[in-house]
């Protein structure tokens, strides 16, 4: 009889500091070891959500604030490390936790505040709104009562941030005045009698402002406006009332307003939340996240006693809502700092102070940072690491931010800070904000203030700046020492990266611009220079910005930085603006080996006559857009030199690289990836982690190994893998992008078995696996006992990265490696397996052949079965199972306009399958909402899987905001330039769409039931062979990462 073997339950995202140290190398656990845990030499103290009493005990778990109050009794003189482990659950604080000297480790040892194995805690400042009943059943207007003596901005449903009630107004149907507006066009009659007038504010996004001013009240086609925001608001640069650029105007924040799904109204005085719920939203079981606390956690003390050697891994920051511009308004000057306060200002200032006044000078050295939900400053060794920073509002993480922006009170004084592998997500502010902007961050009168050695890296920020769209996605402004390096950052209204601050005011002997405008009347002309230098960006990507304001960038700098680089960072689709914008007073950068695809001017300086930017040096760098205005002959001492401009797509191979290794790491990725999802599945059966992100999965576990010749019973693995997917003539493929090692016989790859969740008995087992020291291994179960027993090797040189793939014919499997995804090799012979099921499993698995956990990570997993073949031109993950094939992944788009030429999608085709008369129709089953112009549908073309230079080249697509397309490759580049739309309520998917193919010609249409068909439009194929590959096809557009389903595919 088998023994059976009783394993704990793993959840599918393990964010334990377990998994997190295995994925790291040795040089990057280095630079770590200040902050990193120690495991069984420490001591561990557990809490709970639920945590009481003082023992703090597995058994006995305390609460948060007594784990803090055993943490200050035990680390007087530290001679190990105290950890302490946080249980599974959501930690709903009454008040901000606070850090100081006295929750520091001592004698060079680490307080570790971690997840426990298998948790992830929830630290929040909200509280759940609960009892919801129908307000307005006409309008679907819900409510639940959540107390009064409260306020706040923000509010999250179902993992979301909401969109307070609000209405858009035309700019021209009011008149500024010194106290507010005017108005009398009729349509904003209704303004005069809501009920809660002095609760609204006027929200106007600018170009690189976005500002928010109170009410006090509305009658008679009066709108008066709190000051001093008002005043505020109104004079300087980009202002509320004459914008560079004139975005949306909104008046926000009443009941009246509620007339979208998704948005709310909090009525303070009656302690009552309303909320109109999204198409599908079942308000009695909605996550309604009410935040109460405006920040989460300070780690901060004095100058002269800090905060120190403190780590956070594995956490979730949650739920705040910073309340300042409910008073105050937000004066918006640029990414983050805001005018605040009572100025005076000319009495014309509607007219004389638009584009600044010398009066607007006098406010500058005295402008606020908004504050962080995390805030570091007065600290030194502090490091987060795989931590989850979301629904927040404002920034994430604060680092050495002004004093304002601190509930210390004491700001700047951050040293040695690290930041890696952790998620910023749907905040209302930015990602991460370094750095202050006051005369004490960049001219310190304590050298204990200066900002220095600050380490960003392998962190992924998307989809913030949700409500504060001035900010960037990493702001570092007065630092010495910082390196921001493999971060992806992507879907930013505004810029991607921000290195400096003050437009040149600061540096050593002024800026004649400021000169000119009145600054040095309020402030001396420095003879020093600021504590800006030294900060080296590398190695990043940065993606789909500049999405809703202007004036910005990929990488945007202000005043001069010594010694400041910026290399191999790869950035693309940004709207038509700047690769580099080197600002006001940008000096002594020097930018080497970036690539810059589908963007503005790749290189620009803002060089008016007066300003002091110059000394820029930048070579060798590569872009499809040759316009730039830095040269060398400017008369500003910059130097250009190398610069590749690249025609057509044709990407240089040093180019292709810089391209392939700019963004997270693939060690790394386990920190950043969510829960593996639908149409794949996750196991373990050994303690394990598993995650995806798009087209990328990784595992993490600590499994002894998969063997069983030799008397060796081993079958320990973690696998991500597709259910019954495999059948006769079924192929998976995986390129293994990384593996850790934990042992040279430490293996990663593909696998095909009946039952991959029955580990230690299912047979039909196979596996085409890589090691760190023993080459390809091709393994396999010889005598159906469910372990694999026979083996087939290739040379001990063949290493990570790696393609694989096994290939099922009947009940044999052959096993093929490559280091190009083209072209195979075949490991051993074709093998029969025992006991073969007629449908099998099929995935990647992962075993680190040791008790110490290791990690692998995989891209372009591709499950599918003969005639039909994968492809991807990004890294994606293509499935079938039956009749339903799945494509997931991300892609920038499939078209061609101006120097952007993209061609990034996935696709699971039929080769040859179209000929000069053919017929090929799909059902669009379901499409992810990544973006308006998402697309999947059918895609013909002489060769799928080549693209950006196959002709024959049509699509016919469906997206979620722009109804059916028909492209095509008008001139035979190998882009599609040329669209037929046909818009209706019946274009989205589900849907049913084809093509007929007539010689040259093709016809599109779709259908709502597969028999009634609408006509879209006729294309002729330019450059097409006599038989054209068809198939399916997706690509999720903007880098965003979605899924697209298909069914009934046909070719005829």
């Amino acid at each position: 009889m088998r023994t059976t073997r009783i394993r704990p339950t793993v959840p599918g995202r393990l964010r334990s500091w377990l998994a997190t140290a295995a994925v790291l190398t040795a040089s990057t656990a280095a630079v770590l070891t200040q902050a990193g845990p120690a495991f069984a030499a420490g001591t561990t103290l557990h809490a709970a959500p639920n945590g009481s009493g003082t023992a703090c005990s597995v058994s006995r778990p305390c609460s948060v604030t007594q784990a803090k109050a055993k943490v200050r009794a035990a680390n007087n003189s530290m001679t190990r490390d105290i950890t302490v482990e946080l249980a599974d659950g959501t930690y709903r604080l009454s008040a901000p936790l606070a850090f100081t000297s006295a929750d520091s480790g001592t004698g060079g040892h680490t307080v570790n505040w971690k997840a426990a194995p298998g948790a992830r805690p929830v630290i929040t400042g909200a509280r759940k709104a609960t009892g919801w009943t129908v307000q307005d059943p006409a309008k679907n207007i819900w409510k639940s009562k959540v107390g009064t003596g409260f306020d706040t901005r923000h509010l999250s449903v179902d993992g979301v941030m909401a969109t307070r009630a609000r209405t858009e107004v035309n700019r021209s149907h009011l008149t500024a005045t010194t106290n507010g507006y005017t108005f009398t066009n009729s349509s904003l009659n209704y303004l005069n009698s809501l009920a809660q007038p002095g609760r609204t504010e006027i929200h106007g996004i600018g170009s690189f402002t976005d500002r928010y001013a109170p009410v006090t009240g509305i009658s008679n086609g009066t709108i008066t406006m709190a000051q001093p925001s008002w005043n505020n608001n109104t004079f300087g640069y980009d202002t509320l009332t004459s914008p560079f650029r004139a975005g949306p105007l909104y008046i926000e924040n009443a009941y009246e307003f509620l007339d979208r799904a998704g948005e709310w109204y909090l009525d303070t005085a009656t302690g009552t939340l309303y909320y109109k719920p999204l198409t599908g939203q079942d308000m009695s079981e909605a996550d309604v996240e009410v935040p109460k606390l405006e920040s989460l956690i300070s780690v901060g003390g004095t100058y002269s006693s800090p905060a120190t050697h403190i780590s956070f891994s594995g956490l979730q920051f949650s739920g705040t809502s910073w309340l300042d511009p409910t008073d105050h308004g937000y004066a918006s000057q640029q990414t983050g700092a805001y005018l605040s306060g009572t100025w005076d200002r000319p009495s014309d200032a509607l007219t004389s102070c638009q584009s600044g006044c010398r009066l607007f000078e006098a406010a500058r050295p005295h402008w606020e940072q908004m504050p962080s939900a995390v805030q570091v400053s007065a600290a030194d060794h502090i490091a987060f690491t795989g931590n989850r920073f979301t629904q927040l509002g404002q920034n994430g993480l604060g680092i050495g931010n002004d004093a304002n922006a601190h509930s210390t009170g004491v700001g700047l004084g951050a040293r040695t800070i690290t930041a890696t592998g952790n998620v910023f997500t749907r905040n209302a502010g930015g990602g991460i904000a370094v750095g202050g902007v006051r005369a004490d961050a960049h001219h310190p009168g304590d050298r204990r203030m200066t900002n220095r050695d600050i380490t960003l890296t392998n962190n992924l920020i998307h989809d913030v700046a949700l409500e504060y769209r001035d900010m960037s996605a990493i702001l570092v402004t007065y630092v010495n020492g910082a390196t921001i390096s493999h971060n992806e950052v992507y879907n930013l209204p505004y810029s991607g990266l921000t290195i400096g601050y003050g437009w040149g005011a600061n540096d050593i002997g002024g800026s004649q611009d400021y000169v000119n405008r009145g600054l040095y009347n309020y402030q001396p002309i420095y003879t020093t220079a600021t504590t800006a230098a030294n900060n080296h960006v590398t190695d990043n990507y940065i993606h789909d910005l500049m999405q809703q304001m202007t004036d910005g960038g990929c990488m945007y700098t202000l005043s001069a930085s010594p010694g400041s680089t910026f290399e191999r960072n790869y950035c693309h689709s940004n709207n038509g603006w700047f690769g580099f914008y080197h600002d006001e007073g940008s000096r002594d950068f020097t930018d080497t080996n970036n690539v810059f695809r589908n963007t503005g001017e790749w290189g620009h300086e803002n060089s008016n006559a007066t300003n002091n930017t110059g000394g820029l040096t930048l070579t060798d760098n590569w872009t499809n857009n040759s316009s730039a205005n830095i040269t060398n002959t400017n008369g500003r001492g910059d130097v250009v030199s190398g610069t590749v401009v690249v025609s057509d797509g044709n990407w240089p191979s040093a180019a292709k690289k810089v391209m392939d290794d700019a963004g997270i790491q693939p060690r790394y990725r386990p920190l950043t990836t969510d829960p593996v999802s639908s149409p794949y599945s996750a196991y373990s059966s050994t303690p394990a982690d598993t995650g995806q992100s798009g087209g990328h999965f990784t595992i993490t576990d600590a499994g002894e190994d998969i063997w069983g010749a030799g008397g060796q019973h081993e079958d320990e693995y973690g696998t991500v893998f597709r259910n019954g997917a495999a059948v006769d003539g079924t192929s998976v493929t995986a390129r293994v992008d990384s593996l850790d090692k934990t042992s040279g016989w430490a293996k990663a790859g593909v696998v095909l078995r009946n039952d991959l969740t029955d580990d230690g008995s299912s047979a039909g087992y196979a596996a085409v696996v890589v090691t760190p020291d023993n080459g390809v291994s091709f393994q396999r179960d010889s005598d159906a006992d469910g372990y694999l027993d026979k083996l087939t090797s290739t040379a001990a040189t063949v290493k990570a990265p790696v393609w694989l793939r096994l290939t099922r014919t009947a009940t044999q499997v052959s096993a093929h490696y490559s280091t190009d995804g083209s072209t195979f090799t075949q490991v051993g012979s074709k093998v029969t397996l025992p006991s073969m099921a007629t449908t099998q499993d099929a995935g990647v698995i992962h075993t680190a052949h040791s008790t110490t956990a290791g990690s692998a990570t995989f891209s372009n997993l591709r499950i599918v079965t003969s005639p039909y073949k994968a492809y991807s031109s990004i890294p994606a993950a293509v499935s079938q199972s039956g009749q339903v094939t799945s494509l997931t992944g991300a892609g920038i788009d499939v078209w061609r306009s101006g120097t952007a030429y993209d061609d990034e999608y996935s696709a699971a085709y039929q080769t040859g399958g179209a000929g000069t008369s053919s017929t090929v129709t799909v059902r669009v089953a379901s499409q992810d909402k990544t973006n308006s112009w998402a697309k999947a549908g059918l895609m013909l073309r002489n060769n799928i899987a080549s693209a950006g230079s196959s002709t024959g080249y049509l699509v016919l697509a469906t997206t979620p905001g722009n109804g059916i397309a028909l492209s095509s490759d008008s001139n035979g580049d190998g882009y599609l330039d040329t669209n037929t739309l046909k818009t209706g309520s019946a274009t989205v998917a589900p849907v049913w769409l084809r093509l007929v193919r007539s010689g040259t010609s093709v016809t599109g249409s779709y259908s709502a039931d597969g028999t009634t068909w609408t006509t879209v439009g006729t294309a002729t194929l330019t450059g097409a062979n006599s038989t054209l590959d068809a198939g399916m096809f997706s690509t999720a557009h903007a880098g965003s990462i979605g899924t697209a389903t298909f069914s009934q595919f046909s070719v005829s």
